[in-house]
């Protein structure tokens, strides 16, 4: 899934580098205001390093690396001068997947299946810093916030309690809030005075403890690596 969004990424910014070109230069030194309003859309990879993933999958066909899945979310850029900047932002986040026992199946012979759903949101913000006033304008940041995660657990499961081992179905979850660190690096792109476009990549490290239907299961880790595209609006 890497090197697909990898591929991904590159043509996006190829055909914004090409529109950029096109671009006056004076839209270069003009595209400069106290605010920005950002709009971004792309790809949550979720790292799924932790001993909960792995109980969470354990016997099952599915791992933590399909829960890849889309992400949006909008920022508000405040520029303060010297090409540094605090940006205050929020996301959301929906991947699931399919999976069945791996060593088990219904009397019919038929697989037991079952979703996994993950879900998370946050609000942060971040110190962000641009370099240059070129066409093309890397920018790097760092902050930090608070992030709202949902697991969930839905479909069919084997009763190993009864000899009879009969399928029934069920819905299993857990919830919870935590804190999380940022890191962010991007192109932006000039092409009027008023709006550019954005290629951003970010990580996330976050982990809390499961509970609830999970609650002897170990820590969640919730980090991952963002790759999105998008634009923002100068006022």
């Amino acid at each position: 899934m890497i090197h697909r969004t990898a591929r991904t990424v590159l043509v996006l910014a190829t055909v914004l580098l090409v529109g950029a070109v096109d671009a006056d230069a004076q839209w270069s030194r003009s595209y400069e205001s106290l605010g920005q309003l950002r709009f971004r859309f792309g790809l949550f990879e979720p790292s799924g390093s932790s001993a909960g993933w792995d109980d969470v999958f354990e016997g099952f066909t599915g791992q933590s690396s399909d829960l890849d899945d889309m992400v949006w979310g909008g920022d508000y850029l405040w520029r303060f001068g010297g090409g540094s900047g605090v940006m205050f932002g929020g996301s959301y986040y929906r991947g699931s997947t399919r999976s069945a026992y791996r060593d088990w199946v219904a009397g019919d012979g038929s697989d037991v299946r079952h979703t996994t759903r993950l879900e998370l949101s946050d609000l942060t913000v971040a110190f962000v810093h641009r370099f240059g006033t070129a066409r093309v304008r890397p920018y790097i940041g760092a902050g930090g916030g608070l992030l709202w995660w949902r697991l969930v657990d839905q479909g069919d499961f084997i009763d190993f309690g009864d000899p009879e081992l009969p399928v029934f179905s069920a819905w299993y979850g857990a919830d919870g809030t935590t804190f999380e660190a940022v890191g962010l690096a991007g192109l932006e792109i000039p092409l009027s005075p008023v709006w550019g476009v954005l290629i951003e990549g970010r990580y996330r490290w976050a982990e809390d403890t499961l509970g609830d239907d999970f609650a002897d299961f170990g820590d969640l880790d919730l980090s991952g690596w963002e790759l999105s595209g998008g634009f923002g609006i100068n006022f």
